[in-house]
């Protein structure tokens, strides 16, 4: 009997200590409104065709107070954009006409980031929080330049970018939604699910 309640009462402490003390979290999210689809792929076409499949990203965040936590962020976006470019050229001999080319070209762009994030929780209630986050990443950025399906760019480069997030906000206890508004890799708007232990 008396081993009964030890481990009843060994089983709710520990149940309790788990709920109350939720330390990490992790975060699925998508973006429509991605980075690609807000920069400048495919400005210089006419007849712009294009195809985003929006970012998509995981955080893993460790809360090190009860309001700040640190974290790190992967995101993967992709597009491509196609369209014509019209050249033009006046003949430097006789008949000295005006020839006119069109070309059919195509942009492929993707990014893949990686980097800590930091994050502060003005609003903490049981099944509510509400925040603000800044994050700095390094990115892995492929990208492919075609005319008339020949390859005519190529390449891969490693640089440096950012996310703010101006409001982020989780709704659920353990589990739930999550969303966040602000600019940069995670692009304006995401959305998706947490899971918090």
């Amino acid at each position: 009997m008396k081993a009964n309640r030890f481990l009843l009462t060994f089983f709710i402490c520990g149940l309790s200590l788990f709920v109350a003390a939720q330390k990490s979290e992790i975060k699925l999210m998508y973006s429509p409104l991605s980075l690609i689809q807000t920069g400048e792929m495919g400005s210089n076409l006419d007849n712009l065709t294009s195809n985003y499949t929006g970012a998509f990203m995981i955080d893993y965040n460790r809360y090190l107070k009860p309001r700040i936590k640190i974290g790190i962020n992967v995101t993967y976006d992709q597009g491509q954009v196609s369209g014509t470019t019209t050249q033009t050229y006046r003949r430097q001999e006789p008949p000295y006409d005006i020839i006119t080319t069109i070309y059919h070209d195509a942009e492929k762009d993707s990014y893949l980031f990686f980097g800590p994030q930091i994050s502060i929780e003005y609003i903490q209630k049981d099944n509510f929080h509400l925040g603000s986050l800044v994050g700095l990443s390094m990115v892995l950025y492929n990208w492919e330049g075609t005319r008339d399906s020949r390859i005519m760019t190529k390449g891969t480069d490693v640089n440096v970018f950012f996310h703010a997030e101006l409001i982020n906000f989780t709704l659920g206890n353990r589990i739930g939604l999550t969303g966040q508004l602000g600019y940069g890799q995670k692009g304006i708007v995401s959305l998706g699910f947490f899971c918090r232990w």
